[in-house]
């Protein structure tokens, strides 16, 4: 495993370094995060608990893999600024499993916990009494939402009077 430098910034208000490096893995797989943090710190003289890895990229058919990491001047400092789920592909795959098995049953705790809840008294329902009409008025039917583009269509209504008919169509 052949490690290039590309980028190395340090970042003063953090206290780490901010690294991209290109990692050449010829006839094996892209290499596991334990084996990148371990040869950045000795890249950088520095142990291997004050780097996190961040991301490793393998583009598709090549033997080389471009990676993220931040090297810590203090593991505690890391520890504090790094995000949890990081922190936990750290480790090695026994101490994740059993951490999720922990957090697992954490979670389960809870909600056997939690009492039931009892059945709340029901309250009678109130009538709702409904106002008499008045006389000689009618409810004018509401106008219903249209749609953009949509003509509104009117009703019609029957004339209350027969029409008129003029003298002029009576005389035959």
């Amino acid at each position: 495993m052949d490690l290039k430098v590309k980028e190395d910034t340090y970042n003063p208000l953090l206290k780490r370094k901010e690294v991209r490096v290109e990692v050449e893995h010829d006839a094996e797989g892209t290499p596991s995060r334990l084996d990148l943090r371990k040869a950045i710190a000795a890249k950088f003289n520095t142990k291997p608990d004050n780097v996190f890895v961040l991301d490793v990229e393998t583009p598709t058919g090549t033997q080389s893999a471009v990676c993220a990491a931040e090297v810590y001047d203090d593991a505690q400092l890391g520890q504090r600024t790094v995000p949890k789920y990081i922190q936990v592909r750290h480790l090695p795959a026994e101490e994740r499993k059993q951490l999720r098995e922990q957090e697992a049953k954490k979670e389960a705790k809870p909600k056997a916990e939690k009492p039931k809840a009892q059945p709340k008294a029901e309250k009678p329902k109130e009538e709702k009494t409904e106002k008499p009409k008045e006389e000689g008025k009618e409810e004018k039917p509401k106008a219903e939402a249209k749609a953009p583009g949509e003509k509104v269509k009117q009703e019609v209504k029957p004339p209350t009077e027969p029409p008129k008919k003029s003298k002029g169509s009576d005389a035959k």
